[in-house]
Parts: structure tokens; sequence; C-alpha cells
């Protein structure tokens, strides 16, 4: 179809769009019915496979050559970004000749004098936000169509008069409505019913979005214990991933989750499950099995870990998915820090990126920011690593960022209050709290010499604390770490707290990274003697 060209009428109501589901161990049209649950605990850990080595094809190795490229096509959307209408009865969506969105009928006003010459094939339809993106700092008239040409190489409107818009519309210039098909990838610990993971929920959420059955939907189950059963996982996938490849010369993102339970006392991940217990083996031994044959779809992707957090918590096994995360050159990956991640918790965020990231393409490094502000009850159970891949210098490296929930009252730059004196035993017992200060001498005359709070002092107050044990009542201090408060993402009661980033691996970090921009702009120390003064309030 030209651009400019009205499609066919088409219901997103009237008739439900397929679902394309499949599982590796078949590769065939399922029902996904896992369930899924919070991971992590003890297992048993082995070095590697168990079992003598059975001849089966080796996994892929990241990089290897002989991959097809990946193509994108050049879909248009089946519904209008700002208004979230598609073609139902009478209402038409119109091509941008400049970008895959379109609008619909109902937007705006053709004079019903004009509407033949709008379907001439010398015309051509610029959409609102591409218009608005050209003209966001001087106002000009919005005419829609254009003969011949759009307006930046000198076209020339073709209706007699601007085209007149139904409502009020607000839109980021970033945001583009997805237009070529997805793939969601879920590899999954096969044999376990203990996670509920909220996968499933999102992919009913996006199969809305592809109408015409671009949305495919990969269950990949795993159990990599011993050496026949790689050798069965292996088999397995050969028909998937050349069905998935096939998908690929017309699709135009992957997105890849992966589910599983973690070892707390070393952070290895879980292999299989037998006989009602776990076996673990090292990050590296896992992942390099399980995603090893998907190598050449994974490079640029975007990989959620729905993993607890005991992989994190340990330096050994952090560094081994960071260095897996740049062999496979994964784009970007997001992992949870809880000890008993539990999955759901992370329902709404994963929605708020699944619309924003994966419907409205927007850039997640922009976005995430907002994602969090949606997201304080994750906030109250895990903090967030975001990490992204980057080039520096021709080296491929990942910026890693942590970002904690943080409260007034509970949570200050993400650090928990104790929940009970450990002194008395009384709760809810920090009521007195005490801000210090680090004054600083503002360079303008109308703004108050007070500089961001650098510490909290707290004291029990329990009016017998310590009487018993012949002590005083219990103090203690938290002091603001490096990092900053994210602004976009505040709340009336709470927000969100943003650690420095940092880079893997550790050697090409020459520089500290930066921690955001400075909450002293304009303002410098002021001390006597060498010592800095502080200010005391209560809060």
């Amino acid at each position: 179809m030209q651009p400019g060209k009205e499609q066919d009428q088409h219901s997103m109501e009237g008739a439900q769009p397929p679902l394309a589901t499949y599982t590796a161990a078949a590769c065939s049209m399922v029902r996904n019915t896992t369930k899924k649950t919070a991971a992590g605990g003890i297992a048993k850990r082995v070095s590697g496979p168990l079992g003598l080595l059975a001849a089966s094809p080796v996994p892929a190795s990241p990089g290897s050559e002989g991959e097809p490229e990946v193509e994108w096509s050049d879909v248009y959307s089946q519904w209008y970004l700002i208004c979230r209408d598609g073609t139902e009865g009478d209402v038409v969506l119109y091509e941008c000749s400049a970008c895959p969105q379109v609008m619909c009928s109902r937007c705006f006003d053709i004079p019903s004098d004009s509407r033949d010459l709008t379907g001439h094939s010398d015309i051509l339809f610029l959409c609102l936000s591409c218009h608005a993106e050209h003209t966001n700092k001087v106002p000009t008239p919005y005419y829609g169509f254009y003969r011949g040409s759009l307006p930046a190489e000198g076209g020339k409107p073709a209706l007699q008069g601007f085209l007149c818009m139904n409502d009020m519309f607000e839109t980021a210039s970033c945001a583009v409505l997805a237009t070529a098909p997805i793939t969601v990838i879920h590899f999954i610990l096969g044999g376990s019913e203990e996670i509920i993971p909220p996968v499933p929920l999102l992919l009913h959420y996006l199969q809305h979005y592809f109408p015409n059955g671009g949305y495919i939907y990969l269950e990949v189950p795993f159990d990599v214990a011993t050496h026949r059963n790689i050798c069965v996982y292996t088999g397995a996938q050969e028909a998937c991933i050349t069905q998935l490849k096939s998908h690929l010369t017309h699709s135009g993102h992957i997105f890849v989750f992966f589910s599983n339970h973690s070892e707390e006392d070393s952070g290895w991940l879980f292999a299989r499950r037998e006989k009602g217990s776990f076996i673990a083996m090292s990050v590296s031994q896992v992942l390099s099995t399980v995603l090893g044959l998907y190598s050449g779809v994974l490079q640029g992707t975007m990989m959620i870990f729905l993993v607890c957090g005991s992989v994190v918590a340990h330096d050994d096994t952090f560094g081994e998915l960071q260095e897996t995360l740049l062999n496979y050159n994964v784009g970007l990956a997001i992992i949870f820090s809880a000890t008993q991640f539990q999955p759901l918790v992370a329902t709404n965020f994963l929605l708020a990126l699944a619309e924003q990231v994966v419907v409205e393409q927007l850039d997640i490094s922009k976005a995430f920011h907002g994602l969090l502000a949606l997201s304080s009850h994750l906030g109250q159970h895990t903090k967030v690593i975001l990490m992204i891949k980057e080039n520096a210098h021709g080296v491929h490296n990942l910026l890693v960022t942590q970002f904690a929930r943080a409260h007034m009252q509970t949570q200050p730059w993400g650090i928990s209050v104790p929940g009970q004196c450990p002194l008395c035993g009384s709760t809810n017992s920090w009521s007195v709290r005490v801000a210090v200060q680090a004054p600083y001498e503002s360079c303008e005359p109308d703004v108050p010499d007070q500089g961001p709070v650098s510490r909290y002092l707290y004291a029990c107050a329990y009016p017998e604390c310590g009487k018993a044990q012949g002590k005083p009542s219990y103090k203690f201090h938290i002091d603001k770490p490096p990092g900053f408060l994210i602004n976009a993402a505040k709340t009336k009661s709470s927000g969100w707290f943003q650690s420095p980033s940092t880079i893997f691996p550790p050697s090409l970090m020459s520089l500290p990274a930066s921690c955001g921009p400075s909450d002293t702009k304009g303002k410098h120390p002021r001390s006597r003697d060498g010592e800095v003064l502080t200010k005391r309030m209560h809060v």
C-alpha cells in the first residue's frame, strides 16, 4: 500500500487477533499454563553436567559465523497512538508518508468536497506527530495532506485550508507506535511449579497491539543438569530457532525473560529439579548452555531476569552474569536484588515497560525514571538494577545503575530503618528524627543558606528504652550515600534513589561515574577552622 492511502477497514473488536504461542519442547501451538512463584533456596551444587557426555550438537558460541542477519520491515500501525482507536465501522486510518504511524478519521475533519482528493496517488499524508516534531519551535498550520512531496521537500498543501482537529492532543515527540511484529522469548526452569511469573499476563496484554498476527511468544523450558538432558534440550530448540529466524526476517524486536531460582549461599542458578530437590550450577554454565543456541538472535535485545537476588549478592556470580550479557551482545538487562524475589510484585513495572518501551518504543534510558514512579510497591520489595551495553573507545562495557525506593520515614536514600528497636523491642519507635544539614552560602541573596540533608539522627521514643539494661535510650544515624533522589520518580510520600553508575568490567572505569545533577548548584560549603558547620532541625 502506498503512503497516504486508506487502509482496509478492520475492526479490532470484531475478531480477536491470533496469538502465536510455542513451547520449545515440541514447537507446537499450546496454551501457556506454567505456574511460578518466588525463587531462592538451597540446592545441590555441581560443577558441570552430570552423567556421560552424549554426542550432541555444541551450543553456538556468541558471534558465530553463518547466522542470518535480522531484517526489519516497514509495516504501518493498525491504530492511532494518540486516541488509541483502530478501524471500526466507518473509521479510516491514514498512513503517514514520513513514519510508520497512522491517524484515524475521527481525529480530524476532511471537507466533504476533498475526500476523494486524499485518495489520489500523488497525495502524501503527514501525521500530527511528525508535524509537531518539525514545528515545535515555530507554530505552523497543520494541513495534513500535501501534493507531490512533503513540506520539508517543498510540497504544497492539497486542501484549501488547514486540517481541523477534533480535540486537544498531547504526545511525546519520541513516541512511536510499534509497527513491526515482535517476539517474546521466555526461558523458564522446567519441572518447577513454584515460580509464578507475570509473563503470561504481559503476552495477553501485548497481543492486542498486533492484530495481524505479528506477535510470537516462545516459551523455552530447560533442564540442563545432565549431558543427556542437554542433548535433549539442544535437539528441541533446532526447529523452534529455525521458525524464529524465519519470523525475524520481518520482525523488528525481541524481548527476553529468564525465570529461574538461585542458590542462596552461592548465587548459582538452578539447572533442574529432581525428586523434590534442585541442582544448581554456576551462572556462566547455565546461561551459556541455555542461551548458546539463541546467540544469533540475542544481539541488541532487552533481557529481564526474574531471578532472586542471590545472583546479585555474590560478586563472582554477578560478574559471570554481566560477562555473559557482554558475550551475547545483549543491549539491555534488568535484574532485581530481593533475596526472595516475588516476580508478581513486578507486574505493574513490567506492564508499564511493555507499553512505553515495547509498544511506544521509547528509549528505556529516558523512560526508566517514569517507570519507577509507577512502581512504588515494587520498591518496597526489591531494588532494581539496570544494565545498559555501551561502546567506549571501541570496547563494549556495561553501565550498571542501581535504583532503590526512598521513603522519608522508613527508607531515607533507599536505606531501610530498623522496624524494631534492638534494645527495648518497641516498634514504630523512630517518630523523633533529627536532620543534619551541611550549610551552604548561597550565591543569591534571596536564597536561604540551607544545604541538603547529609545525615539523619534517630532516637527511640519509648520512654523506658534501655532502663532495664541500665543503658541510655537507643540511638543511631544514617548518612546519605553517594547518589541523588530522582525528581521524575517522586510521589507524595516516596520516591526513588539512584546510586552512581559503575562500569563492568571495572578495568574500563577510569573515572568515577556521574551521580547525576548536583543538589548544590550555585552554592559552596561554608566552614570555620576547617570544620564543616551543621544545622539540626526536627522533622
